[in-house]
């Protein structure tokens, strides 16, 4: 069930809040066992809060709608661990801003989705609290670092959550977990009660089964509009240094994407970006500057509390000056690129993440006859559309023997209807995935 079916059931009186929310948790139920997607269930809220919902007129937009928010965003009296040891015990005091606009909105919250620790990877595979499983073959990675809300979508867990993204955390999930997830324009969302990794490139996102689902939730979020593209869109296809590392699965079921968006009519030309070998470790340089200074002085109290990717994170060698330099000039001529390209288009499209979901585990990866990071891969093509503020959505489109691919579209900063929309038309036109079965499935 997709989240639009239910608003219009609650709205017109066919269904009530205490029954989905009722139905919600016997999801979760069904599903934790192969997933490990919440870090926290907040059942007996949820259910007081679906009661007090039907007893009352509508809320908002999505009145006693459940979905789920991740575990580095702050809920009022509800553990808000960041997918960290050191916060095990923290119960924040108020809501985030962004909780707090859900809840005007009228929401139901399930729970707290699975996080990578402290949002510092892409992975949401947890030394402390376990690995989160992809919904489609458990045992992979479903992405991250919002990684459960991903999984939980996916699996009919939640209707919809709210995540972060850094360099890619709602859009590498969504890709590889094979949900709609997207990424509005810098400062929409605000991130007041969100634990900061690195400020300058921080964004909240949501993620859905579908685009109107995700335009539901953004627009409860921002205030926004959720439309705004009036003709069939001029598409720049990204090819040069963006598609130069693409494992041949999803070449190809990106070549096929292409071709039959052409069949209907879509406008699409190639727009080569020039090679920038340095971008891909650029922003992640600058995240692990940003949130290095953050974590520091906790680390050297208790190193004990930080798994071990993280801990070697912390131990690498600052970055000189004119490392940074050259990391932002890479930054800054690769972002002009794509805003330049963007005066020609509506919007950029490519691949979102370079590769379906690999082992739980795997911390390199093979992709074009290299041995690769996997945060580099996983990241590569993402975190460019941080460091620029742009809105953008990822939208599955494939499944490359059995596992999702997404589809990444990217417009103009403030623009976000018109990405939304160019986003409905892909999935209009791409057959929807089979949803994935959870019966008698065991994670190995």
């Amino acid at each position: 069930m997709s989240l639009s079916e239910p608003v219009a059931a609650v709205t017109a009186g066919r269904l009530s809040p205490v029954d989905l929310t009722e139905r919600m948790l016997a999801a979760i139920e069904a599903t934790e066992p192969h997933l490990n997607a919440y870090a926290a269930i907040m059942a007996d809220e949820a259910r007081a809060r679906a009661a007090e919902l039907a007893r009352g007129a509508a809320r908002g937009p999505l009145h006693g709608i459940p979905v789920g928010v991740k575990d580095l965003i702050d809920t009022a009296a509800v553990r808000t661990a960041y997918g960290s040891p050191m916060f095990a015990d923290h119960v924040p005091s108020r809501d985030a801003e962004a909780v707090r606009r859900l809840r005007d909105a009228g929401v139901v919250i399930l729970g707290k989705h699975t996080t990578h620790e402290l949002a510092w990877g892409g992975r949401t595979d947890s030394a402390f609290f376990g690995p989160t499983h992809n919904p489609y073959r458990p045992g992979r990675i479903p992405g991250g670092s919002s990684g459960g809300s991903a999984a939980s979508v996916v699996a009919g867990s939640s209707l919809g959550a709210v995540g972060s993204d850094t360099a890619g955390s709602v859009r590498i999930p969504a890709a590889l977990s094979g949900c709609v997830g997207f990424k509005p324009s810098r400062g929409l969302i605000p991130l007041d009660g969100v634990l900061p990794l690195a400020p300058s490139l921080d964004h909240l996102g949501v993620l859905a089964g579908t685009v109107d689902d995700a335009a539901l939730l953004a627009s409860a979020l921002t205030g926004s509009p959720a439309t705004g593209l009036a003709a069939t869109p001029r598409v720049g296809w990204l090819g040069g240094w963006f598609d130069a590392v693409l494992a041949p699965e999803v070449r190809a079921a990106l070549a096929a994407t292409r071709a039959r968006l052409e069949e209907h009519g879509v406008q699409a030309e190639d727009v080569v970006v020039p090679d920038e070998p340095r971008m891909p470790e650029a922003v992640l340089n600058r995240i692990v500057a940003e949130a290095g200074a953050f974590h520091r002085d906790a680390f050297e109290r208790d190193p004990a509390l930080f798994g071990p990717d993280i801990a070697e994170l912390m131990h690498m060698a600052p970055r000189t000056a004119e490392q940074a330099d050259l990391d932002e000039a890479a930054i800054a001529r690769t972002t002009a690129f794509v805003a330049q390209a963007l005066g020609a288009y509506d919007v950029l499209a490519g691949a979102t993440v370079p590769i379906t979901a690999p082992p739980i585990g795997t911390m390199t990866v093979e992709v074009g006859g290299r041995e690769w990071p996997i945060e580099l891969v996983l990241t590569r093509l993402t975190s460019l559309f941080n460091a620029a503020g742009l809105p953008a959505v990822s939208v599955p489109v494939a499944l490359a023997d059995g596992l999702p691919v997404g589809l990444q579209l990217a417009g103009t900063a403030g623009r976000d209807g018109a990405v939304l929309d160019a986003a409905r038309l892909v999935e209009r036109l791409t057959p929807p995935l089979p949803r994935p079965s959870f019966a008698e499935r065991s994670a190995t």
